[in-house]
């Protein structure tokens, strides 16, 4: 055990955390030119300033969650970001999602970088497929960032992006009913059109099948006393265009639209 490895065992942190932190700063120190001497000082001053950070409550600060985006598509899932754009949570809340994290790692990426990973691999499992619809739903004190930052990653080719912005009411209600906040605010925006629609129905469906939904209860306008009839539903579609927006307010990208709207209607 090297002095770094001996250091490393007096911060009170999680094993996963000192483990990535050590291997950074490993690969930073041997990534150095060992022949330059000042390179060694700034990398002991570097390593104080850790140890000095994670001893006084440094660990709280990096592994507190400060804003939130839910990525839903079929696959549920939402991440958990830190004041540094680092995610520092991930939650799945369908089987589909469970399945995604099962095998890839979006921890201590920073959030973009995450999302993007998150993205090939759905899109490279077939979760992702053309006309699907994505829908990205921020929470957090600075969404304007956190939804520029989206703004800035590519979408899957044929695959349509909304992204709105929620607060955090709707993601406490979204949990008590084992469901993504995104997904929930989904749910919320078409019962305010359907009121036969339930939790249940909107558990087992699409993100593209309930824009469908929303769609299709625009065109019949009013709130409706019933759910739409399938022919109702398949000649409605999914239309694109229709979801321009002009609201300066508002949040939208790729084409799509995007609407501050939290957990009331």
């Amino acid at each position: 055990m090297n002095e770094l490895q001996r250091s490393m065992n007096s911060i009170k942190a999680s094993e996963e955390l000192k483990a990535d932190t050590l291997r950074c700063l490993e690969e930073r120190r041997s990534a150095g030119n060992p022949g330059r001497r000042h390179g060694a000082p700034r990398f002991a001053f570097a390593f104080v300033c850790l140890l000095l950070l994670l001893g006084t409550g440094g660990y709280s600060f990096y592994g507190r969650p400060v804003s939130y985006v839910s990525i839903d598509i079929n696959p549920s899932i939402e991440l958990g970001i830190n004041r540094l754009g680092r995610v520092v949570s991930v939650n799945a809340y369908n089987e589909d999602g469970q399945q995604i994290l099962a095998q890839i790692k979006l921890k201590n990426l920073p959030y973009p970088r995450a999302v993007r990973k998150l993205l090939d691999y759905e899109t490279a499992e077939n979760y992702i497929t053309e006309n699907s619809l994505l829908v990205f739903t921020v929470i957090s004190e600075n969404a304007e960032a956190i939804t520029q930052g989206l703004a800035g990653i590519s979408s899957p080719q044929g695959t349509s992006v909304l992204t709105y912005v929620s607060d955090r009411s709707c993601m406490e209600e979204a949990h008590r009913h084992e469901m993504s906040f995104g997904k929930y605010r989904a749910y919320l925006e078409l019962s305010g059109y359907d009121e036969s629609v339930t939790l249940e129905e909107c558990h087992k469906m699409t993100m593209g099948e309930i824009q469908s939904r929303i769609e299709c209860c625009h065109g019949h306008g009013g709130v409706q006393s019933q759910a739409p009839s399938e022919d109702d539903s398949l000649d409605a579609g999914f239309q694109e265009e229709n979801f321009q927006n002009t609201d300066d307010d508002n949040y939208g990208r790729h084409g799509g639209h995007g609407e501050h709207h939290g957990c009331g209607r």
